[in-house]
Parts: C-alpha cells; structure tokens; sequence
C-alpha cells in the first residue's frame, strides 16, 4: 500500500477510476445491446435477450433498403443536414466578422440580440412555426424546414464564433490592410483560417443536432417519401406490432454518420474547445 502511495496512487483515484467504469459500461451498454439485437429475430430477441445471437441474420439491414426505403430517409436526412450546417457556418461567420471585426455603433447590440434567441427553447417555437408554416406552404417542404432549422441554430453558433474571433491577434488583421486586403480577402485569407477550431466544433455539433432532430420535422413532414432517419423509425412501432430488431438495425444505420463525424473531426473538437477556455 505504502508503494503504491508513493507512486501516486490512492484510495480516492481507485474509487474514482472504478466510477469511471462502471459509467462507461452504462453508457456504452445500450449501444452493444442495441448492435446484438439488430442481428435477431422476433422471436429470439425474446427468449436470447441478453446473449450474443445464435445465428446472425442480416435480413433486419437487408429489410430497411428493401421494404422500409429506409435510403430515401437517409437521403432526406443527409440532404437536410448538410444544407443546413454550410449555410449556419458561412452566415454566422459573416455575422460573427462584422460583429468582432468591423466594429459599429450597435455591434453589442446586435450580439445581445442573439445571445437572448439562445434563451428561446425550440420547442416554445413549435407555434409560431406551424402557423408561418400554414401561410408560406411550408408543410412537406424541405427548403422550408432548413430555414427553420438553419434559424433556430443560429444565436449559438454565432455566440461562440464571437468569442473565438474577438480573441484574434489584431496585429494580422492590420497587417493584411497593410498588404492590400479589403473586407473579404481579410475574411477568407485570416479570420475563417485561424478560427477553424471553433468553425469545426460547431460544424460537428450542428451536424448531430440536425440530423437527431425530431420535433419540428414531426410537426412538418407528413409524407413518407420525405421523412428523415428520426421520424423513420416511428414506422417499426405500431399498436399491434413492433418490429424491435428491425427499429435496433436502423438506430444502428442512423448513429453511424454521428460516430464517424465525431471520431473525425475529435482533434478539432478538442483544440476548438480548449482553445476557448484559454482564451476565454
């Protein structure tokens, strides 16, 4: 006991290590139950809950391109979520350049504006959205969800890329208008490329926020043929019945674009995040 105290360790770092564990099995858990269920049947979900499939059955995958169009969701989804994330990153970085970088009068203002839109729940919106809805043909009308989704994820985004971009050297901005550059070579040429760490953070947060959406495309789409991967896996529960390891497959599908995007972009994440604190 005495070596090991020596070396550093202690009671407190063991008890906190086991913490540590035991969480990460709750977390990662459902997500191995939920990969084993996928490769079952009906029947033996029932009587294997728990244990690894007996036989792996592909049909569950097979079945959602073959009899769910589960590709058109995924189509719907991809498309609605990358629109959405390229039009949020190059208007809050215009936004967040001319509030931190061409100072004005009202430039606070201005922030303050949208730093009271992140006060705002999505869901106290849900009104609002399906009258303007109702008027601007705004049922089972992508262009029109992503305006609302490019909308409301906004205030956030432009919130954090302020703080990035006021911390900038202002030395490389007057150096560049001393080199010649107006407005927009200052933008494109430094500011988009030194914020990039705080531009990928809010991309990928974007990103999982838009694709797991679920309540205002409930309210919006009604067709199947426009349904994303969140409103598609309603389609495997019904009140007679429930196709569990065909719902487990598409859950699978649908947080693999979330994993990969994240395990990508996770030294991005972690710079843009740290980078903040010490500038903050």
């Amino acid at each position: 006991m005495l070596r090991m105290i020596k070396r550093g360790f202690s009671i407190g770092k063991l008890i906190c290590y086991i913490v540590l564990i035991i969480w990460a099995v709750i977390t990662i858990y459902p997500l191995i139950y939920t990969f084993l269920t996928s490769f079952k049947t009906q029947t033996s979900m029932y009587t294997n809950m728990f244990g690894l499939p007996e036989t792996w059955h592909f049909e569950n995958y097979a079945g959602l391109f073959a009899d769910m169009g589960f590709g058109k969701s995924i189509f719907n989804s991809f498309f609605i979520t990358i629109t959405t994330v390229v039009c949020q990153l190059v208007i809050s970085c215009m936004v967040s350049f001319v509030i931190t970088q061409i100072r004005f009068k009202s430039s606070n203002k201005v922030l303050g504006l949208f730093v009271i839109g992140m006060l705002i729940p999505a869901q106290v919106l849900i009104i609002p959205i399906s009258i303007m809805a109702k008027y601007m043909d705004g049922y089972n009308n992508l262009p029109f969800l992503i305006c609302v989704y490019i909308a409301t994820g906004m205030p956030y985004m432009i919130f954090v890329i302020c703080g990035f971009m006021k911390n900038l050297p202002k030395e490389l901005m007057e150096a560049g208008l001393i080199d010649g550059c107006n407005g927009l070579k200052t933008f494109t040429k430094i500011v988009v490329p030194l914020s990039r760490p705080a531009i990928a953070t809010m991309g990928m947060l974007s990103f999982i926020g838009t694709w797991n959406e679920m309540i205002i495309a409930l309210i919006l789409l009604k067709k199947n043929e426009l349904k994303t991967v969140s409103l598609a896996l309603n389609m495997f529960a019904g009140d007679r019945f429930s196709n569990f390891p065909g719902m487990c497959a598409a859950v699978m599908i649908g947080v693999l674009p979330t994993m990969l995007i994240y395990f990508i972009f996770q030294e991005n994440i972690i710079a843009g995040m740290t980078a903040g604190a010490v500038k903050g």
